[in-house]
């Protein structure tokens, strides 16, 4: 029984911490990506597309 427990023990410990590791890395980048979508801010444009017409204005030629 203590051969298995020493053969046996130390592969085991490995992958079970292997295992808690990679669990804890996938929420923290879940909880990342949550955050990181919670705070950005939606994109605005800053070109005009269409110039607005105003009102009452009259073109001129210039005078020659």
């Amino acid at each position: 029984m203590m051969n298995r427990l020493r053969e046996w023990g130390f592969p085991v410990g490995l992958l079970l911490l292997w295992g808690i590791a990679a669990a804890l890395t996938l929420s923290a980048l879940i909880g990342m990506d949550a955050t990181l979508q919670a705070t950005q801010v939606p994109p605005q444009s800053t070109q005009i597309t269409e110039r607005p017409v105003l009102a009452g204005v009259h073109h001129t030629r210039p005078a020659s």
